[in-house]
C-alpha cells in the first residue's frame, strides 16, 4: 500500500511540476505560437475564400448559369508546359455563337477534345473558355467542397486558438462531412473522366 500511495504522490507531484514549467515558459515562445496559429488561420481563410469563389463561378459556367454560350470547332489539339512544367492539353478552333455567328477564329481551350469534333463552350468573363457536361461540373463541384472544407477547418482552428474544446463541436463533425464529400466528389471525378476516355 506504502508504494502505491508513493507512486501516485510521485505522478501528482509530475504533473504539478509539468504545470509549473509550462506556465514559466518564455513569452517569447508564447508569441510565437500564438504567431504561427494566426498565419495558419489567415491562409485558411485566404486560400478557402479564393478557391470557393473561383470554383463556384467555373460551376456556374459549367451548369450554364454563367458566360457567353458556344460551340468551339476543334481544328488542332497538342500537348504543352505552361509556366508550372505540368502537361495539359491545348485545343485550338473557330468559336460560334448559338446563332451561328463566327466569335472568334482562333480560339483556345484546355480540354481533351477529339479534332474535328465540335465541343459545348461558355465563355467566363476574365476567365476564358469553359467546357460544359458532367466532367466540369463534378470538377468544380469537389473544388468547392474542397474550399468549404479548407474554410471549416480553419473555423475549428479559431476555436482551438481561442481555448475552446473542439472534439465534439458541430464545427468538427462539418468538417468530417465536408472530407468526406470531397472525398467522394473526387471519386466521382475520376470516374468520369475514366469514361469519358473509355467511351
Amino acid at each position: 500500500m506504502a508504494s502505491k500511495a508513493a507512486r501516485r504522490r510521485f505522478r501528482k507531484a509530475e504533473r504539478l511540476r509539468a504545470l509549473r514549467e509550462a506556465r514559466r515558459a518564455s513569452p517569447w515562445k508564447r508569441r510565437g505560437e500564438r504567431f504561427r496559429t494566426a498565419l495558419g488561420v489567415v491562409v485558411a481563410f485566404a486560400f478557402g475564400v479564393v478557391l470557393t469563389g473561383y470554383a463556384g463561378l467555373m460551376l456556374m459556367g459549367a451548369l450554364g448559369l454563367s458566360g457567353t454560350p458556344g460551340e468551339l470547332h476543334v481544328d488542332s489539339c497538342g500537348v504543352v508546359r505552361p509556366y508550372n512544367n505540368k502537361p495539359v492539353t491545348e485545343c485550338h478552333g473557330q468559336l460560334l455563337s448559338t446563332t451561328g455567328r463566327l466569335t472568334d477564329p482562333d480560339a483556345m481551350i484546355q480540354a481533351d477534345a477529339r479534332i474535328g469534333s465540335t465541343i459545348a463552350v461558355r465563355d467566363q468573363p476574365y476567365l476564358g473558355l469553359e467546357t460544359l457536361g458532367p466532367r466540369a461540373i463534378v470538377g468544380w463541384a469537389a473544388l468547392v467542397l474542397t474550399g468549404l472544407l479548407v474554410l471549416a477547418v480553419g473555423v475549428v482552428m479559431t476555436l482551438a486558438a481561442s481555448g475552446r474544446d473542439t472534439s465534439s463541436t458541430i464545427h468538427t463533425r462539418a468538417v468530417l462531412r465536408l472530407s468526406a464529400a470531397t472525398a467522394a466528389g473526387g471519386l466521382l471525378y475520376g470516374l468520369t473522366v475514366l469514361y469519358e476516355h473509355l467511351f
